[in-house]
């Protein structure tokens, strides 16, 4: 078991690191969602891929079997969602009794970096043409 002080620290990280990603996705629309990083990648398939690699390494700390990613075109909800259950089994890792030291600091270190550079690319995205619009039928 983690000391209670390093646990809370680390959650603390949690905490702030996903309020930054948040803070990157406030405002986006669908369309926002499914436009290109820059690098060929969705926002919502960076998304995805983020929250993947949590999912994975939450596996491989528990030493439990890693299963296949999902495939498919993620979807905005879709990606929000698994995002949150990453961050809850990551959450629910570092208040587990078998949790040790560096496993939890390494853990928490890829979260934290990996969602600061999504957030970063995120802001950064190139901008979008806006969506199109399509005539009223009838008009």
């Amino acid at each position: 078991m983690l000391d209670a002080a390093l646990r809370d620290a680390l959650l603390a990280r949690l905490d702030a690191s996903r309020a930054v990603l948040l803070g990157a996705l406030e405002g986006l629309t669908e369309h926002d969602f499914a436009a290109d990083l820059g690098s060929g990648q969705t926002v919502a398939q960076a998304l995805a891929a983020l929250a993947e690699t949590e999912r994975r390494e939450n596996a491989e700390v528990r030493g439990e079997r890693v299963a296949a990613p999902g495939t498919g075109r993620p979807l905005a909800p879709q990606v929000v969602h698994a995002l949150a259950g990453a961050s809850y089994r990551s959450r629910r890792y570092l208040e587990d009794v078998s949790a040790d030291a560096s496993s939890a600091k390494a853990l928490v270190d890829g979260v934290v970096e990996r969602e600061a550079s999504l957030a970063e690319r995120i802001r950064n995205r190139p901008p979008t043409s806006p969506p199109p619009v399509f005539p009223m039928a009838g008009r």
